[in-house]
């Protein structure tokens, strides 16, 4: 096999430096006031040879990979799948490589991807963390790594952080099934630090109207079937539920296969989901769902980071939170049959 040229084979082969090569292949020739002769020479050679730069080669002499590292909790669930599309396209047209990784909300194999990431040089992070990562992300902040965090977030940390208002979407989704007429409301929900809030909210609505809670949290490393089978166990352990509010759309369609199994009244029970999807729309009934504003987090957080890597620029982008509104799409699924 023949060898791969490297960067100082080319520059010696061309009789140049491997940094006015280096320059001209990141197209700031004419930025270090290469002569256009030069510029001309070395980009015909490339083009002749089909020379294919090493990003390493090209991150170590310039600084930057120009790739951005995106952690998300279960590259399965439609929420991180949806917003890694919009983030990579809007990357893309920037210059940058997006590299997705899943952290399967395992605290271990987040930390393992966060190093692999950062030894790849990536330019920027975009994390949606698991407790217990907090140390991680404070190291990464004091190496002044640009970054931003989603889903959740630790409010004890100083960073940029992009969510949506779980809470009130909770609380609104179990309102209305307290307009709707049920008095038995059950949350079944994941054993995961971004799932506080959906809780609480379900929570207080119950709270405020002196009511029962009844909350099946489930560990998140169940597969489909084990979920199908715990949520048809606790259902029929408390007969009088009527109705259930599921905080992710993967606990919901892992419900709706149960409430199928189980039949009769359990066919007629209220339900809204915390997450949209495209089936609900086209379900019997119609499922009603809170959705989150995927476009709208998706282009603040690649928008926010790409400011951040933007050293040309004088803005200096502070930490803060961006809390987006969430969005009832009321369908029949939460009316009673």
């Amino acid at each position: 096999m023949k060898k791969k040229r490297s960067i100082y084979d080319v520059a010696n082969e061309l009789q140049v430096s491997v940094t006015t090569l280096s320059f001209v292949l990141n197209g700031k020739g004419q930025e270090k006031r290469i002569s256009k002769e030069v510029i001309n020479k070395i980009e015909a050679y490339i083009k002749e040879i089909g020379y294919q730069p090493n990003h390493l080669g090209r991150s170590l002499s310039t600084g930057k990979s120009k790739t951005i590292g995106m952690i998300v909790g279960d590259i399965n669930n439609p929420f991180f799948s949806e917003v890694a599309s919009v983030i990579e396209k809007i990357a893309v047209k920037a210059g940058y490589t997006l590299i997705v990784a899943s952290s399967n909300n395992e605290l271990n194999q987040m930390k393992s991807v966060i190093k692999l990431l950062n030894d790849r040089n990536v330019d920027g992070f975009i994390i949606s963390p698991v407790a217990g990562i907090e140390e991680v992300i404070a190291d990464l902040k004091k190496d002044e790594k640009p970054m931003i965090i989603y889903n959740c977030y630790f409010p004890e940390l100083n960073t940029f952080n992009i969510l949506v208002d779980n809470k009130q979407g909770a609380f609104e989704a179990t309102s209305h099934l307290y307009d709707n007429g049920f008095r038995n409301i059950a949350c079944i929900t994941l054993d995961l630090y971004s799932q506080v809030d959906r809780i609480g909210g379900y929570s207080d609505f119950l709270a405020s109207k002196n009511l029962d809670t009844h909350i099946l949290q489930l560990p998140y490393e169940l597969n489909y079937e084990e979920i199908i089978n715990k949520i048809s166990h606790f259902l029929t352990s408390n007969e009088n539920l009527d109705a259930v509010f599921f905080s992710t759309n993967f606990l919901t369609l892992g419900g709706l296969k149960a409430l199928s199994k189980l039949g009769g009244k359990y066919a007629q029970m209220g339900i809204v989901s915390f997450d949209d999807h495209l089936l609900y729309d086209v379900l019997n009934p119609g499922i009603t769902a809170i959705k989150q504003p995927i476009t709208e987090i998706s282009s603040t957080i690649i928008n926010n980071l790409l400011e951040m890597l933007d050293v040309s620029g004088n803005k200096v982008t502070e930490p803060q939170t961006i809390i987006f509104p969430v969005e009832l799409i009321v369908r029949q699924s939460s009316f009673k049959r």
